[in-house]
């Protein structure tokens, strides 16, 4: 009897660490930009000004292509994505001093839509 009590509570807590964790697995956050560029010299000075800010809130730039491919509907040319640790991160540099006083050159100078999303994190089996 008391090894299946000891087995159900060893059980027990493994099955209440795995929910924590998979509670405590935060999302990365996003920030997606589709656009197209209409000045070169602004757009420029935007890459200039935001080129090294994500890495200064945890984020990295994991797309930046100035002739993607569409292959469905009409999205504009350049597609770029930076990930962050969390959705409070990305959101957290889009609206920082530094990237906002940035923006203003890529609004100037493109066309086109950001977006700041939570990523996907699988449920654990």
């Amino acid at each position: 009897m008391k090894k299946h009590i000891v087995g159900m509570t060893a059980a027990t807590a493994l099955a209440l660490a795995a929910v924590v964790h998979a509670q405590s697995v935060q999302p990365p956050g996003y920030m997606i930009a589709n656009y197209t560029i209409k000045d070169q010299a602004g757009f420029k000075r935007y890459m200039e000004a935001a080129g090294p800010l994500a890495p200064k809130y945890g984020g990295k730039i994991i797309v930046f292509n100035l002739n993607a491919t569409a292959v469905e509907d009409k999205p504009k040319s350049v597609m770029a994505i930076a990930e962050f640790p969390s959705l409070a991160d990305a959101q957290r540099f889009y609206n920082s001093p530094e990237y906002t006083a940035a923006r203003k050159f890529r609004v100037e100078s493109t066309e086109g839509s950001v977006v700041i999303t939570e990523g996907f994190v699988p449920p654990k089996q």
